[in-house]
């Protein structure tokens, strides 16, 4: 015989006679759950059900019970010495790169906002050649090489421009050879 740990609804409506709560809030489970434990706590005598969501404030004294304000919400993580969320602390970007690496891209442009060689690019974590045997790296240059050649010059002023291009082209050729997003940093200067 196998026991769950949650109580049965007969259970819960003997626990209500015995503690004959003056407020009922449901607080476990998905939403179907919720609304079946709060029309389980009305028909068992509770006079006041509050519905809550995650990060309501529920004022249950004085008067009625009522949601007053929100608060934030969600998973805390101690991550050394800090204690954060996962972007906070940077728990998703390392999730990211445990997954798919990281790239960094420098990309020099010249006066005339021209490439003044071919960028330099440093990749860890990523794999070495694509199916074919080319190298990653060299298919990740010539990317970004594009990126910045399919700016008209004129717009290659606005660096912010060129630096997402690069990035997005770099993230997108790995993806094409290797199925995979890595994180792409990229640098611009003149």
């Amino acid at each position: 015989h196998r026991v769950s740990g949650h109580p049965r609804r007969s259970e819960l409506r003997k626990m209500y006679e015995w503690v004959r709560p003056q407020i009922g809030v449901p607080v476990h489970g998905e939403a179907a759950h919720l609304v079946a434990q709060g029309s389980l706590m009305s028909t068992s005598g509770i006079g006041q059900v509050a519905q809550v969501r995650d990060g309501d404030m529920l004022r249950l004294y004085p008067g009625a019970a009522a949601i007053i304000d929100q608060v934030p919400f969600g998973r805390i993580y101690k991550d050394g010495r800090l204690i954060g969320t996962d972007q906070a602390m940077g728990i998703r970007d390392r999730r990211k790169l445990s997954f798919a690496g990281h790239v960094a891209v420098n990309v020099v442009l010249d006066d005339k906002y021209e490439l003044a060689g071919d960028p330099d690019l440093v990749a860890i974590g990523v794999a070495e050649a694509d199916g074919s045997g080319e190298s990653l790296e060299d298919l990740m240059i010539d990317a970004a090489i594009g990126a910045v050649d399919s700016i008209p010059r004129q717009r290659r002023k606005d660096l912010d421009l060129v630096q997402e291009a690069v990035r997005r082209a770099v993230r997108g050729a790995a993806n094409e050879a290797w199925g995979k997003k890595p994180l792409v940093t990229v640098f611009v200067t003149r």
